[in-house]
């Protein structure tokens, strides 16, 4: 079978943050009824194509956001093979001295080599892994300008033993820090064993996984004894260690991870982690809540590890669909960030990007609106906006906007509206 994912801009690359989150390696890797079930999460390849020759699945990954019409030198491909016979694995491999390098890379322009040889053992100790074996590595050059030695090329070919089965990884690239960089990583995901997540399914980084686990409360006049919360940890792959990025709230329920995501804030930078938290209301909050009660938390990776994003965090809120009284159905408010869909459409608005840039934004109200003093429904004002009226956003939080109006009189008038009450929000 044949998967293709295409580049469709950043409202795609969003998507695709959290959408391509298997592990390679882990259970899945190696189901029978899923051949070549490989995904590959915040990496700078995706999925060109996915084959399976006999008990051999065969993984054809290019660069994410090359064109596909480019020199060949920048768009080689990287192949994942994996099978539970490594024989049968090398066979399709094709490991040889040729100088199409093997039977799934090809050499561009091996007709021009000024040289193919193995690589300097200085070369070889770059690529020391744990758990993968180096299995072969070629130096490619290409002549330069008067015969001197110009473009190169690293070739790589590595194998490791999973749970599962066997896994070959062959790659050549410029063998740059970067390129180095980058193929370890998926080298170190290809082997990490996703660890146990009991409340959410284990999301794969670079360096290992975020796993969510029941723990219980501590014991006190507020919790009964078997009360339990959720926390949200990172397990290094490499040693097992876990240090913990933080915990869901307990809203007199333990609740359920609603959706746990990978996404970027802005463009270019690093995906963050967004978890959505949902729970049942079960106690008269005074609010005429209908159905859960969300909370949203987005966490930064930073050389400390994960932190919690106050700002953004704040941004998306908490809160859950209000109805006009308790005996109806109508909503007065709605929640506007209950999956991951919501907050990547938001991600890639203007409304959101001026707002993470910190622009000043001017916004024009649609209808007769009141004015709260917090972004709580419970606290409206007296004081209302009517269609037309100009205003200057200072704020978002929970789908409201921190707004100041002035009047034709020249006063400032400050407080919240509901987003949905302003043009461009």
């Amino acid at each position: 079978m044949d998967c293709f994912l295409k580049h469709r801009g950043f409202g795609a690359a969003l998507k695709a943050a959290f959408v391509l989150s298997l592990s390679l390696g882990g259970a899945n890797a190696f189901a029978g009824d899923q051949p070549c079930r490989f995904d590959v999460p915040q990496t700078d390849l995706k999925v060109a194509s996915c084959v399976q020759e006999g008990d051999v699945n065969i993984l054809k990954l290019v660069p994410r956001n090359e064109p596909e019409s480019t020199n060949v030198f920048e768009n080689l491909p990287t192949f994942i093979v994996s099978g539970k016979n490594l024989q049968d694995i090398l066979a399709v491999v094709g490991i040889d001295r040729a100088r199409r390098y093997n039977k799934l890379i090809e050499v561009p322009r091996a007709e021009e080599l000024m040289e193919f040889s193995d690589a300097a053992p200085t070369a070889k100790a770059l690529m020391e892994q744990q758990g993968w074996t180096l299995l072969d590595m070629k130096n490619v050059i290409y002549p330069g300008p008067e015969d001197v030695e110009g473009f190169s090329l690293t070739c790589n070919t590595l194998q490791a033993e999973t749970a599962r089965g066997f896994v070959v990884v062959s790659q050549c690239n410029t063998f740059y820090e970067e390129g180095v960089s980058s193929l370890k990583k998926l080298l170190a995901r290809i082997t990490c064993e996703p660890p146990k997540s009991e409340a959410f399914t284990a999301l794969q980084t670079d360096s290992g996984a975020i796993v969510f686990n029941s723990i219980k409360l501590p014991e006190d006049e507020l919790h009964d004894p078997d009360e339990m919360a959720i926390d949200i940890d990172f397990v290094n792959c490499a040693d097992g260690v876990k240090k913990n990025i933080g915990g869901l709230p307990f809203l007199a329920a333990t609740g359920r991870v609603q959706a746990a995501f990978f996404a970027q804030a802005e463009p270019n930078a690093e995906p963050m982690l967004f978890v959505i938290h949902a729970v049942e209301i079960r106690a008269d909050t005074g609010v005429n809540y209908l159905g859960d009660y969300y909370t949203v938390h987005v966490y930064a990776n930073t050389p400390a590890g994960y932190v919690r994003d106050e700002r953004l965090s704040n941004y998306f809120g908490n809160g859950g669909d209000i109805a006009r009284d308790a005996e109806s159905e109508e909503l007065v408010y709605t929640f506007p960030y209950k999956t991951a869909d919501d907050i990547v459409a938001k991600l890639n608005s203007a409304a959101y990007r001026h707002w993470a840039a910190g622009d000043e934004v001017k916004l024009t109200i649609n209808k007769k609106t009141p004015i709260y003093s917090s972004p709580v429904l419970a606290d409206v004002t007296k004081m209302y906006l009517i269609k037309g009226d100009s205003v200057l956003q200072e704020g978002a939080e929970t789908g409201f906007l921190k707004i100041m109006f002035k009047t034709p009189k020249g006063k400032a008038i400050r407080g919240w509206v509901q987003c949905g009450d302003a043009a461009g929000c």
